[in-house]
């Protein structure tokens, strides 16, 4: 009886608050399971358009190494709250801060000798680009923070008898919306750089 009282006194119970994810710095290699990741630079840069125009742009760079043992998509990019379990590495990338809105979203490809693709090949560490196209008055923030998912190797199920990379994360109950679990936090300074 004591036991209750002293909790009724105290407010009830409570659960503990969640502790933050662990923060790495620029350059240090994430394991994201399926990938190693490391955040390089964030830069604030202009590109002279097809028309004559200039066009701005917030760029994140990434080197990317792939894993698994077979090529993945780079992907997209998911809309804030809408996640899913199967993704891409760039569904891994699950949140800004400050949120950077653009109207289609950012485009995320990988460079290699100034050639864009979408795909991560085996074994590779490539260069992969996050670009936002940003307003030409904008101001682009002074640093960016991102909140990074991470992968694991997960039966697929009894009728797939098979197995495959599943970003880490649950449902709050079985319909609900999925939750990614967040592996790390990096914050990059953002760079004023002339293309």
């Amino acid at each position: 009886m004591v036991g209750i009282g002293v909790t009724a006194a105290f407010g009830g119970l409570k659960e503990a608050p969640e502790k933050p994810p662990p923060t790495v710095s620029p350059g240090d290699m994430i394991d994201q399971g399926q990938f190693h990741t490391q955040f390089i630079k964030a830069i604030d840069t202009t590109e002279k358009g097809d028309f004559g125009d200039t066009k701005r742009y917030l760029e994140l760079v990434l080197k990317v190494t792939n894993m698994g043992d077979k090529t993945a998509s780079v992907g997209v990019m998911p809309d804030a709250g809408k996640y899913s379990p199967f993704g891409s590495f760039a569904g891994s990338l699950l949140r800004t801060r400050p949120e950077i809105k653009t109207k289609y979203g950012p485009d995320v490809s990988v460079l290699s000798l100034g050639v864009e693709s979408h795909q991560l090949h085996p074994g590779i560490t490539t260069t992969v680009v996050v670009k936002y196209e940003l307003e030409p008055a904008a101001t682009a923030p002074p640093e960016i923070s991102l909140d990074v998912g991470s992968f694991e190797y997960e039966e697929l199920g009894l009728l797939n008898q098979g197995h495959d990379w599943m970003l880490v994360g649950e449902r709050k109950d079985d319909k609900g919306p999925f939750e990614p679990e967040v592996a790390a936090r990096i914050t990059l300074p953002v760079r004023k750089e002339s293309s």
